[in-house]
């Protein structure tokens, strides 16, 4: 399961993927428009600088902007940096076999739905959402 963490983060990155690039906006704006805990934000901006993502600046006249192309940033990428390795089912994370392994007609199964899972988050990107953001937006 995807955590709220992952989903805030991909949100608020999508928020500054929505900026001219250079801009700066305070983690209060973006919470603000995305109905996400300030707080919260706080802690996340601290991993997705640390992951080279934003850069930030405090102070007054400070905030927070991209620190990269946000069509290099898939989702997988993000959801990864807060929940560690995505998978369907626990078995095809693990590094061995499990028990079952010889006798499971599922995990053929699992291995491909999570392949084509694994493919659809690596090909969605920040900037792609931005994009969308804005035309269902503009439709409203």
């Amino acid at each position: 399961m995807i955590t709220k963490k992952a989903e805030y983060a991909i949100t608020t990155l999508t928020e500054l993927a929505k900026l001219k690039p250079g801009t700066q906006i305070t983690t209060k704006e973006i919470a603000r428009r995305r109905n996400i805990p300030a707080n919260l934000i706080v802690q996340l901006v601290s991993t997705l600088r640390d992951a080279g993502l934003v850069t930030s600046t405090r102070g007054p006249g400070g905030g927070i902007m991209l620190a990269c192309n946000p069509d290099n940033i898939s989702l997988r990428h993000v959801i990864e940096l807060y929940d560690g390795p995505i998978g369907i089912t626990r078995c095809l994370l693990q590094d061995g076999p499990c028990n079952n392994q010889v006798e499971c007609s599922l995990r053929g199964v699992w291995a491909q739905a999570q392949a084509k899972m694994l493919e659809v988050l690596e090909g969605v990107t920040i900037k792609k959402l931005a994009e969308a953001d804005q035309e269902l937006r503009a439709e409203t």
